[in-house]
């Protein structure tokens, strides 16, 4: 029922434009075809994204929206973003579906298989595009440093996530914490940070967050970089004396100049006591 709420209100923001704002719309198509070792075998999945977008700005104010919605290849519809944001340029508060600042981000992850072992902790338990009524106030201190506070407010899944970051001239660091509980009922709680420079076409993200979810200790590190169509990327999660090791690389190689792009992916995974887990893809995207 929820989904279908949803699914509604997006084709309604899709194409009830106010009379006095632009929308914008693009659409694109993704399909992964895909093979895993361990008796997991072929599949195919994807999706057909349709967005809507639109921005106002007047008296030194803004209002934004975006609408996103999901058409995926078995069938079902979904809701990816949702949202309205309004405020100025020294802050503004943003409400709906979204994803808040990524603590841990991972690159080209075209496909990242999972070893199995230890879940680790990547500080994203809160960042976002649930079901659950979230805020985040976002305020530009100036200099390149900002600040994002995002709530989380569900019967289970309630949260807090503070976020300071700085940018400039290519480099960009975040910290944040988080603390609440889980739609399981679990308690949250922890930190993370990245670090990412950007030089000559080539990105560089290292990141590393530690916390506690039901009682149960975790830590992950990260390290990815992509140059231009490739990207590499290296996982290690940890949980008490297991863990993950996870490497992943993908190449993206243009479809007869028209803009679609097909992109062949690779990750092995190998988790403590756990048999390795190999994972191939071949993913089409194209935008129209």
């Amino acid at each position: 029922m929820i989904r279908k709420t949803q699914a509604a209100l997006a084709i309604a923001a899709l194409f009830a434009a106010p009379a006095f704002a632009a929308v914008s719309f693009d659409a694109n198509v993704e399909l992964d075809t895909t093979y895993q070792n361990a008796n997991r075998g072929a599949s195919q999945s994807g999706r057909v994204e349709l967005n809507a977008a639109s921005k106002s700005e007047k008296g030194g104010g803004f209002v934004a929206a975006r609408a996103s919605y999901m058409a995926g290849k078995g069938g079902a519809t979904t809701v990816d973003d949702m949202w309205v944001q309004f405020g100025n340029a020294s802050g503004d508060i943003k409400l709906g579906r979204f994803e808040a600042a990524d603590l841990f981000p991972l690159g080209k992850d075209v496909i990242v298989e999972d070893g199995g072992a230890a879940a680790g902790f990547r500080a994203n338990n809160f960042r976002g595009r649930t079901s659950s009524a979230h805020a985040a106030l976002n305020l530009n201190v100036g200099g390149g440093l900002g600040f994002e506070l995002g709530v989380m407010a569900d019967k289970k899944n309630t949260g807090v996530r503070p976020v300071v970051s700085f940018g400039m001239s290519g480099f960009s660091v975040k910290l944040g914490a988080e603390e609440g509980k889980n739609a399981a009922g679990q308690k949250v709680s922890g930190a993370g940070l990245t670090v990412g420079t950007t030089m000559a076409g080539a990105g560089l993200n290292l990141s590393f967050a530690s916390g506690k979810v039901g009682g149960v200790k975790g830590e992950s590190f990260g390290a990815n970089a992509t140059f231009g169509p490739a990207g590499v990327g290296y996982i290690l999660d940890k949980n008490g004396s297991s863990k993950d090791n996870i490497v992943y690389a993908a190449y993206s190689l243009p479809l007869f100049e028209t803009g679609a792009t097909i992109t062949p992916a690779v990750s092995y995974a190998k988790g403590t006591n756990m048999d390795k887990q190999i994972g191939l893809r071949v993913r089409v995207n194209y935008a129209f």
